[in-house]
């Protein structure tokens, strides 16, 4: 595979769309025959905005597939330490299932910020105008359940 062979428009082109459906330069390369390094380069300064986004989230989403699947392995050798009689053991696994859930809360944040999925933006609030009566009404039904009294 050639090194330091310019990609044309339509290399590049192909080499998106293969990398996009396979995630995986080398495989984008050998479509084009390019050097993987090269491809990869390429692809992640592609001259339109919306494909260079989209090879930053295929990237992104492989990287959080793998840090996924070791959260999971983690949390799974840490389970048995919750519950250890050492109070320090399971103190510090606790600390780490706490940083685990952290750190993927956070890559799912930044993950929603880079595609447009806020969840803000799934929100629906529904304003209603009741009476006075209704309204009365209903804080003595959630007073009643809060408290466990029949009505």
């Amino acid at each position: 595979m050639p090194s330091g062979v310019a990609i044309t428009p339509e290399e590049l082109a192909t080499a998106f769309r293969v990398y996009m459906e396979t995630g995986v330069f080398a495989k984008a390369a050998k479509a084009i025959g390019k050097d993987a390094s090269a491809t990869a380069r390429a692809l992640r300064r592609h001259p339109s905005k919306p494909e260079r986004a989209s090879v930053y989230a295929r990237e992104l989403d492989a990287v959080m597939s793998e840090a996924a699947r070791l959260q999971r392995v983690a949390l799974a050798r840490l389970r048995p330490m919750v519950s250890d009689a050492d109070a320090k053991v399971a103190q510090g696994a606790v600390a780490q299932v706490n940083d685990t859930s952290r750190a993927a809360g956070t890559a799912r944040t930044a993950l929603a910020k880079l595609t447009g999925e806020h969840a803000a933006d799934a929100v629906a609030v529904t304003l209603t105008s009741e009476t006075p009566a209704v309204i009365a009404l209903r804080k003595k039904v959630m007073d009643a359940i809060a408290s466990k009294r029949p009505l």
